[in-house]
């Protein structure tokens, strides 16, 4: 009975030194995400960007002008000559920035055809609902809504993991030759 008593004193008091420090300061070391405000390498290449919002445009120029050539458009014409010119490493799109354009279109053309990288980045309204079925059954997978998953980290963590199609793979390295053998050693 004894035993009983010290396992209950031993959990109070690592119960009340845990309740000690504040939650918020406690050292996960298990975690792989990066500090906020941590710089990151800086990408070769150009991002482009059509947001129906300036708010988007900046929050996107805010994210990733310090590692990337970021180019604004407005239409999807304009979106077109720049891929045209220069091969994007992602390309940041909203279907409802300018409907007339044919939005379906020009961002299937752009992921299957031209084999970009596109984010769709879009507030969250019904009017989006169709656009968002229709592209991704197309096979569009990377999707951003405004004010809600459109933070610094996560613009960061897309352009991350985006590889541009267009890179070679990676070639393994070359086979070592065999150290030179020493007079000395010979028989």
């Amino acid at each position: 009975m004894r035993w009983l008593v010290d396992v209950v004193a031993i959990a109070a008091c690592i119960w009340w030194e845990r309740t000690k420090v504040p939650p918020g300061l406690r050292l996960v070391t298990s975690s792989r995400a990066p500090a906020r405000g941590r710089r990151r390498g800086r990408v070769n290449g150009v991002i482009t960007v059509l947001a129906s919002r300036p708010e988007m445009e900046a929050r996107v120029l805010s994210a990733l002008e310090r590692r990337a050539v970021v180019r604004v458009t407005a239409t999807w014409a304009e979106l077109q000559q720049v891929i045209r010119g220069t091969r994007p490493l992602a390309v940041f799109a909203d279907p409802l920035a300018d409907e007339t354009g044919d939005p379906d279109g020009h961002l299937v053309r752009f992921y299957r055809d031209w084999q970009m990288p596109v984010i769709l980045y879009t507030p969250l309204t019904p009017d989006c609902a169709a656009y968002l079925l229709h592209l991704g059954q197309a096979g569009i997978r990377h999707i951003l809504f405004h004010r809600f998953d459109d933070d610094w980290e996560r613009l960061n963590e897309i352009v991350d993991s985006l590889r541009p199609p267009h890179s070679p793979p990676r070639s393994p390295p070359p086979p070592r030759s065999p150290p030179p053998t020493s007079p000395l050693l010979v028989a």
